[in-house]
C-alpha cells in the first residue's frame, strides 16, 4: 500500500463557493493514527480592495485510513445541513455538514486573542472534497490551503476594524466524524498585506504572548 500526498486549495467566499486545485504524489506507506492530525504551515494576507482582505492559510495534515473529504452528494445523514432529529420543530445547524472549521480570534486590549462574534448565520467553516477515491483505506498526508474573504470597518456588518490583529483557530474532521487537534495560526493585521516568511514557519506563541 502507498500513501497519497495532496496539496489542496479551496476558498471560502461570501456566497459559499469553493474553488479547488489539487496536487498529488505517492510515497511509501507511513504509519499514522486513524484520527486526523494537523499542524500550521503558513499564512498570508492580501488587500485587493478597501475594507476587504483575502487571507490564505495552509495547514499540513495526515490521516491513517484516508477517510478525509466530503462529496457533493454528502448532504444526508451525518452530513445533513441541519440536525435531522430536531426537524421540523427547530432548525439547528449540523456542525458536520462541513469538515473544515475556522474561528477568527482578535487580540483584545488585555493582549489575549478571543473569538470574534459574528451574526449567527455567518461563519467561516467549509468543506474540502474527497481526498481518497481508491475505494480502500490508505494513509494520506499533505497540505490544505484555505482562502477566506474578511471584511472590516463595518462592511457587511463586520465587527473587525483596520489594524486589528487576528489569528485563526482551525481543526478538521474525517468522514467518521473524528476531529483533529486544534491549531492556531500566526497572526495578521487587518488591512495590511503579509507575505509568507518570517514568522510563518514558526509555531505561533501562546495566546497573550
Amino acid at each position: 500500500m502507498i500513501s497519497q500526498r495532496y496539496r489542496t486549495l479551496f476558498i471560502k467566499l461570501p456566497i459559499g463557493m469553493l474553488i479547488l486545485s489539487m496536487f498529488m504524489s505517492c510515497f511509501g506507506e507511513p504509519e499514522f493514527p486513524k484520527e486526523p492530525e494537523i499542524e500550521f504551515s503558513w499564512i498570508e494576507n492580501n488587500n485587493p480592495a478597501a475594507t476587504q482582505d483575502s487571507v490564505y492559510i495552509a495547514i499540513k495534515f495526515r490521516d491513517g485510513d484516508g477517510d478525509l473529504g466530503l462529496g457533493q452528494m454528502d448532504t444526508m445523514g451525518p452530513y445533513a445541513p441541519y440536525e435531522e432529529d430536531k426537524l421540523p420543530e427547530d432548525t439547528v445547524k449540523n456542525k458536520y455538514h462541513n469538515n473544515y472549521f475556522v474561528t477568527v480570534l482578535k487580540k483584545e486590549e488585555d493582549g489575549i486573542y478571543k473569538p470574534v462574534i459574528y451574526d449567527e448565520n455567518q461563519d467561516f467553516n467549509g468543506r474540502f472534497p474527497m481526498l481518497n477515491n481508491s475505494g480502500r483505506e490508505r494513509p494520506l498526508e499533505g497540505e490544505l490551503r484555505y482562502g477566506i474573504l474578511l471584511y472590516y470597518d463595518g462592511t457587511f456588518g463586520s465587527p473587525l476594524l483596520k489594524g486589528d490583529s487576528v489569528k485563526f483557530n482551525i481543526h478538521i474532521a474525517d468522514r467518521a466524524l473524528n476531529e483533529s487537534n486544534e491549531i492556531v495560526s500566526a497572526g495578521i493585521e487587518i488591512g495590511s498585506p503579509k507575505e509568507r516568511g518570517d514568522d510563518n514557519n514558526v509555531p505561533p506563541p501562546a495566546q497573550g504572548d
